[in-house]
């Protein structure tokens, strides 16, 4: 329990301090977010509520509240400073509200939540058990899961060139598609329909590319980090062999890109477990 607050308390530290930045370096969750709306577009769908989990600063929610004008969406984020800008982008006339909350404990009753829409979070998800659960916990039988999320080819130079200068995971672990799907079926979540697809994103060069990370939370939030500086030596070293990389002048950055869906089936729902009705949930104060 302990060793999650930590790691959940630095996904804030660090969206927090990326919130006013988000907007000009979100190129990936831009992509992402298109190729999900395009998705979402194909599937007859008419949610009265909804979920824009890790909403960041409510692109999507924006999108969501555009084309399901009589659905009420929720954005959540566990960022109160990304809430705040999201708030600020949005017309007080839509039926959109910000909630900050953790994803592995959402505040709705359950089989309440008619489509949960959440644009690479799950990277940032260290229980994904846990999170697939809840998920099926507060969705509705039939209601819609549909997510993106980066894969294990996602970074791989950049890995590589750090294994060879210590022992400290610079780049997360990213799950599987195939394990994603077992773990949707096995907390309780049905039909699930997954595919991957390769980017490639060119940069001029190196400090571009840490721009767009650090602009975007995207630094690293691992466990097995060092919690230390990690010295300026190293940093020399892996500025030095990620240099060799570029090509033609362009830094290439490879990414494994995972689209999936699901249906809710509420199997795994405890009829203990303390919640909240909606209608009761009072916006965050800001």
């Amino acid at each position: 329990m302990k060793e999650q607050i930590f790691f959940q308390n630095n996904i804030e530290q660090k969206s927090n301090a990326a919130a006013k930045t988000f907007a000009k370096h979100d190129f990936i969750h831009h992509h992402c977010r298109n190729d999900l709306i395009e998705r979402i577009k194909l599937m007859n769908l008419n949610p009265k509520l909804a979920i824009d989990l890790g909403c960041a600063i409510g692109s999507s929610s924006r999108f969501l509240a555009k084309n399901f004008k009589q659905c009420r969406i929720l954005s959540v984020d566990l960022s109160k400073s990304m809430l705040i800008e999201s708030r600020k982008k949005r017309s007080v006339l839509t039926r959109i509200s910000e909630i900050q909350a953790s994803a592995h404990s959402l505040p709705f009753t359950s089989n309440s939540i008619d489509l949960i829409f959440t644009n690479l979070l799950m990277p940032w998800i260290d229980d994904l058990p846990l999170f697939f659960t809840e998920i099926n916990r507060v969705l509705k039988k039939n209601g819609l899961f549909i997510f993106s999320t980066l894969g294990p080819d996602t970074l791989q130079n950049i890995k590589s060139i750090w294994n060879k200068i210590d022992d400290y995971e610079h780049v997360n672990p990213f799950i599987d598609m195939h394990i994603i799907g077992d773990l949707i079926l096995k907390t309780g979540l049905s039909d699930p329909v997954l595919d991957a697809e390769k980017l490639t994103i060119n940069y001029k060069n190196i400090d571009s590319f840490f721009a767009d990370i650090t602009n975007t939370g995207a630094r690293n939030s691992l466990r097995n980090r060092n919690h230390g500086l990690t010295s300026k030596q190293k940093i020399n070293l892996f500025k030095t062999a990620l240099n060799k990389c570029i090509k033609d002048s362009q830094l290439n950055i490879e990414l494994e890109l995972i689209y999936g869906h699901a249906w809710g089936n509420n199997l795994n729902s405890n009829p203990n477990e303390f919640s909240v009705n909606v209608s009761q949930i009072k916006k965050m104060p800001i």
